[in-house]
C-alpha cells in the first residue's frame, strides 16, 4: 500500500499539468472510467489475494488459557482440569503461541495438506492404575486388530488378575501366550505390568516406540483409594485421613495402590520411593526410554499427541470413556494433608513434575494448529460417542448402519460401524478373555501347519 500512495500523487501531478480541453475529453470518456475500476480491482486482489498455502480466514473465537507454566503441587487436582475453552472445532482455525497467557482472535493461513508419515506399528503403553488408561488400551487393542498385529497377551483367559502380564511384576516369556510360528516379533504391549527395560526390550522390537500416562499425584491417591477399598479399610479402622497421613507407618491396612503407585508401575522399587537421588536419576532414564508419557488431565492434547507420535489417523485414537466413576472419589484434604501426602508419595509428585513440564513442552513444540486439530478431534468424538451409545440405537430401518466423518486438514474421512463401537465399549476383561483364547488357538495351529 505504500508504494500505491506515491504513483498516485505523480499520476496527479502529471494531469495538473495538461491542458485544460485535454482534461476534460479523458475524464468523459468510459476508457478512463474502465481503467479507474481495473485498478481499484487490483489494489483489492493485491491486498485480499490466498496465499498459495491455503485460505485466509478471520476467526473469532473465545479466549483460550495456556497451560500453568509451572505446577503448584500444593493444591488439589482441581488446577489441573483442562483448561481449554470449548468451541465450534467444525469451524475453528486457531494460531496458537503457547507462550502467550491468552490468544487474540487473528487471521490464519488453512493448510489442507495430510500428514504422509508412516504409521508406527511396534509400540509399548504401560498401563498406569487408575490414570485412564484402560480407555487407552482399548486404543491400542483395536489398532492391533484392524491392523492384524500381534499383542503381547497374558497366558490365562481366567482367574484373579488374569488380564495382568505380570501382577506386580514385570513381563517375561513364561506367562504370555507365544507367538504363532508364521510371525516373528510382536508388534503391540497394552496390558498391566511393572515397566523393566531390559524385561521389555527381550521381548518388543529394537523400533518399539514407548508410551504412557501419567495423573495428578493428589486426584490419582484419591481415586484409586476409593477404588480398591483403602478407603473402606479406613472407615472400617475408624481412621480419618488426615490422622493416616500424619503417620503412615502407624496405621496396618493395605496402602499397595496408593502410595507412589504410579512409579512402582513405571519401575521404581518400594525400598526406593524417598531415595531422592535415585528417584531422579530414574526419571531421567524414563525420559530417554518413553517417546511420550500422556497426561490424564489434558486426555485430548495427549491423544492428538500420540496421533502425531504414531503417524496414525484419526479413527485410530477414538474411544468410548471406559471405567470412569460416578460417585465421589475425592478427599477433602486441608494443606497440611497435601503437605503430608507430598512427603509419603513424593516419587509420583516428582515423577507427574518432570512429565508434566514435559508434556507442556511437546505442546509447545507442536505449531499453529496443534489446537485446532485438538478442538476438531473433541467434535469428533463427542459425535462417536453419541452415535455409539445412543443414536444407533434409535436408528430407523433404511438408516445407514454407520456414521460417516469427513476428511479434515489431520485426516482422511472414515466411518465408524456398528463394530467399531461395539468394540469401544465392551469390557476389558471380555475383550482379553476373547483375544487370549483366539491366540492360543491361532499359536496352535501354526504347530500343526
Amino acid at each position: 500500500m505504500g508504494l500505491i500512495v506515491p504513483n498516485i500523487r505523480r499520476f496527479s501531478r502529471t494531469i495538473r499539468r495538461m491542458p485544460g480541453n485535454m482534461l476534460t475529453n479523458i475524464f468523459r470518456s468510459r476508457l478512463f472510467l474502465f481503467l479507474i475500476i481495473l485498478v481499484l480491482m487490483g489494489i483489492l486482489v493485491f491486498q485480499y489475494l490466498p496465499s498459495s498455502n491455503g485460505l485466509n480466514l478471520v476467526v473469532e473465537h473465545p479466549t483460550i488459557k495456556r497451560l500453568p507454566a509451572s505446577l503448584n503441587l500444593s493444591r488439589n487436582v482441581n488446577l489441573y482440569k483442562d483448561e481449554l475453552a470449548k468451541e465450534d472445532a467444525h469451524n475453528l482455525t486457531v494460531n496458537v503461541d503457547l507462550a502467550d497467557q491468552t490468544i487474540s482472535p487473528m487471521r490464519y493461513i488453512v493448510t489442507e495438506s495430510l500428514d504422509t508419515c508412516n504409521k508406527k506399528v511396534d509400540v509399548s503403553f504401560l498401563k498406569v492404575h487408575k490414570a485412564g488408561s484402560t480407555t487407552v488400551m482399548n486404543i491400542f487393542i483395536r489398532f492391533a486388530l484392524s491392523h492384524k498385529l500381534n499383542l503381547v497377551l497374558p497366558a490365562k483367559s481366567s482367574g484373579f488378575g488374569f488380564n495382568y502380564l505380570g501382577y506386580g511384576k514385570t513381563v517375561s516369556k513364561e506367562n504370555i501366550v507365544p507367538l504363532p510360528k508364521t510371525e516373528d516379533h510382536y508388534n503391540i504391549l497394552c496390558n498391566h505390568v511393572v515397566y523393566n527395560k531390559n524385561a521389555f526390550r527381550s521381548i518388543l522390537p529394537n523400533d518399539t516406540v514407548y508410551v504412557g500416562i501419567l495423573r495428578e499425584p493428589v486426584s490419582h491417591f484419591s481415586s484409586a483409594g476409593f477404588y480398591y477399598g483403602f478407603v473402606k479399610a479406613l472407615n472400617d479402622a475408624s481412621v480419618k485421613i488426615s490422622d493416616f497421613l500424619s503417620n503412615p507407618k502407624k496405621y496396618n491396612f493395605g496402602t499397595y495402590y496408593v502410595n507412589n503407585r504410579m512409579s512402582f508401575d513405571l519401575g521404581i522399587p518400594t525400598d526406593r520411593f524417598h531415595d531422592n537421588q535415585f528417584v531422579d536419576d530414574y526419571i531421567q532414564e524414563l525420559d530417554n526410554d518413553y517417546s511420550l508419557m500422556m497426561i490424564m488431565e489434558h486426555f485430548h492434547e495427549s491423544l492428538v499427541l500420540l496421533r502425531r507420535t504414531l503417524c496414525w489417523s484419526t479413527k485410530d485414537i477414538l474411544y468410548v470413556p471406559l471405567n470412569s466413576r460416578g460417585q465421589k472419589t475425592e478427599f477433602d484434604l486441608n494443606e497440611k494433608d497435601l503437605e503430608n501426602l507430598r512427603k509419603w508419595n513424593s516419587a509420583d509428585f516428582k515423577l507427574y513434575n518432570h512429565f508434566y513440564n514435559v508434556f507442556q513442552r511437546k505442546i509447545e513444540s507442536q505449531g499453529d494448529d496443534f489446537i485446532q486439530e485438538v478442538q476438531s478431534f473433541k467434535a469428533i468424538q463427542e459425535s462417536v460417542k453419541l452415535y455409539c451409545l445412543i443414536e444407533r440405537k434409535k436408528r430407523g430401518k433404511g438408516s445407514d448402519p454407520f456414521l460417516t466423518i469427513e476428511e479434515t486438514n489431520w485426516s482422511d474421512g472414515f466411518l465408524v460401524t456398528d463394530e467399531d463401537c461395539d468394540l469401544m465399549i465392551e469390557h476389558e476383561l471380555n475383550t482379553m478373555k476373547r483375544l487370549i483364547d483366539q491366540a492360543w488357538v491361532k499359536y496352535k495351529a501354526s504347530l500343526d501347519g
